[in-house]
C-alpha cells in the first residue's frame, strides 16, 4: 500500500491523504474518476462536486466524502490528489485507504500507463531558532526546532542524454524564474551524490521536473526539499537503494537542512542542523504565511547576524554556545494550544533579515492588525509565518491580509517525510 498521510480532527474524525502520479492525457483520466460505476469497489453515493478538468468531490453512505484535485506536472503528466474526510474510526480509515488504492490501481491499469517515478517532500519553518558561535569551517552551531508544514515539493526523475531540470509551480513566475534549470540545481547535486555512493562509475544522467509549492530563497527549505526527494526519485529510476544510513550521509553533505527534508514531522537539530532527534507533537499548528517577491540569501543573512553581534561588541567565534529550550519541546509533547505555543516562538536570524530588508519589521506588526497570535521570519527569511488558533482562524488570518495587499498561504504543520510518489 502506498503512503498515506492521516489527521485527526478535535472532534475524532480521521482525514486520509494521498496522491498518485498518471502519465496520461487530461480528459480521458478526468473520465475515468467522473464514472466510479467502472471501478472495482462499491460507486460513491452521489457526485457533489465538479470543476471540469480539475476537481471532482464525492459523498458516500457513511457521511464521509472525498475531495480528488488534478495538477499538471508537466506535459502529459498528471498528480491526483485524493483526500478523505469525516472517518468515523480506525475501521473506515483502512476501508477508505483500501478503497482508494484499488481505484487508483484499476485506472492506472486501464490508462497502460508507464511508470513514473517521482518523490514529494515538504517545506519546513523553525520554531526555535538559535545561533552559536561562527565555526573554523564557515558555519554557525545551532539549536533549531525545524518542523515540516504541508507545501510539498515533487520531484519527477527519468533518464536521459543529459542532465535537465524543468520547474513548474504555484509560487508565482517571479519565484519560478529564480529556480536554476542547469546542473546548479541541486537535484543534479542530489543525484550524482547518491550515483556517487551506490558505487556508478558514470552516474546514469536524468531529467528532472520540479513542481513547486514553496517560495524561493524564503527560509523554508525549499531547495533542500527538491534534493530530498531527488534523492528518492533517482534510487527508483535506477532500481539501486542507499541504505538509511547512507542516505543520510549523502543528505548531510548536500546541505545543512536535506536530512530533515527526508525525515519530516517534527525534529530537534543541533550542529549545523543536520544531527536530528525527532519531538513527537501531539497537537497540529495552523499557519498563514506570507511570502515575499525578493528572496535573501541565507549566507547573507547568517554574515549579517555575524556584522551585528561584532557592532554590539560581541565576537561572533566566541558566543555562547546554541541551547534548544526545552519548554517549547514539553509545550509540543504535551499537546499545548496554539495560545500556549505562541511566546516560545523564537528566531535569531530575525534580526539580521530585518537589517537586510527593513520592511519585514512592518509585516511582523502586522500581526496585531490581522489578529494573529504571532508573527516570526521563517528561517533566514524573508517568508514571514504566523500561528493562527486553528484552521478557521487561519482563513480569517489569510483574508485580512489580501485586504492588507499581502500574498497569504494557508497551511499546517507538521507534515511527513519524504516519500517515492507513484
Amino acid at each position: 500500500m502506498q503512503h498515506w498521510s492521516i489527521a485527526t480532527s478535535k472532534s475524532g474524525w480521521f482525514t486520509a491523504e494521498s496522491s498518485r502520479f498518471f502519465g496520461a492525457d487530461l480528459p480521458r483520466l478526468f473520465a475515468l474518476f467522473q464514472d466510479p460505476a467502472s471501478w472495482p469497489v462499491a460507486a460513491p453515493q452521489r457526485l457533489i462536486r465538479i470543476v471540469q478538468s480539475e476537481l471532482l468531490g464525492y459523498s458516500f453512505e457513511n457521511q464521509s466524502r472525498v475531495e480528488i484535485t488534478f495538477e499538471q506536472i508537466r506535459k502529459g503528466m498528471y498528480r491526483v490528489a485524493v483526500v478523505h474526510e469525516h472517518l468515523h474510526d480506525s475501521a473506515e480509515l483502512a476501508w477508505a485507504q483500501q478503497y482508494w488504492e484499488s481505484a487508483f490501481q484499476s485506472i492506472f491499469d486501464r490508462l497502460l500507463c508507464e511508470p513514473v517515478h517521482a518523490a514529494m517532500s515538504y517545506g519546513k519553518i523553525n520554531l526555535f531558532f538559535k545561533v552559536g558561535p561562527l565555526q573554523a569551517d564557515g558555519y554557525h552551531q545551532v539549536s533549531s526546532l525545524y518542523q515540516s508544514v504541508k507545501l510539498s515539493e515533487t520531484v519527477v526523475a527519468e533518464l536521459a542524454s543529459d542532465w535537465e531540470v524543468a520547474v513548474t509551480g504555484t509560487i508565482g513566475e517571479k519565484h519560478l524564474a529564480a529556480v536554476p534549470t542547469n546542473r546548479n540545481n541541486l537535484v543534479v547535486a542530489a543525484a550524482k551524490a547518491a550515483g556517487k555512493a551506490l558505487k556508478y562509475r558514470t552516474v546514469p544522467r536524468l531529467a528532472f521536473t520540479i513542481h513547486k509549492n514553496v517560495p524561493v530563497a524564503g527560509g523554508m527549505g525549499g531547495g533542500s526539499a527538491d534534493a530530498a526527494a531527488a534523492l528518492l526519485a533517482a534510487q527508483s529510476v535506477w532500481g539501486k537503494w542507499l541504505s538509511m544510513s547512507e542516505l543520510d550521509e549523502v543528505a548531510a553533505a548536500i546541505g545543512a537542512d536535506v536530512p530533515f527534508a527526508l525525515m519530516g514531522g517534527s525534529a530537534i537539530g543541533e550542529g549545523t542542523g543536520h544531527e536530528l532527534t525527532p519531538v513527537a507533537q501531539k497537537s497540529q499548528l495552523h499557519w498563514v504565511l506570507v511570502p515575499n517577491d525578493f528572496g535573501l540569501s541565507t549566507p547573507a543573512v547568517y554574515a549579517e547576524l555575524d556584522r551585528l553581534r561584532a557592532e554590539r561588541g560581541e565576537d561572533p567565534g566566541s558566543v555562547s554556545q546554541a541551547h534548544m529550550d526545552d519548554a517549547l519541546i514539553k509545550a509540543l509533547r504535551d499537546g499545548a494550544t496554539a495560545e500556549e505555543i505562541a511566546p516560545l516562538l523564537h528566531n535569531d536570524l530575525e534580526e539580521a533579515a530585518i537589517s537586510l530588508r527593513p520592511e519585514l519589521k512592518a509585516l511582523l506588526e502586522m500581526k496585531d492588525q490581522v489578529f494573529a497570535l504571532r508573527a516570526i521570519v521563517s528561517g533566514s527569511g524573508p517568508t514571514v509565518a504566523m500561528l493562527a488558533r486553528d484552521a478557521q482562524d487561519a482563513i480569517a488570518i489569510a483574508s485580512r491580509l489580501t485586504t492588507y495587499g499581502q500574498q497569504a498561504v494557508i497551511t499546517s504543520s507538521p507534515a511527513g517525510a519524504s516519500q517515492l510518489v507513484f
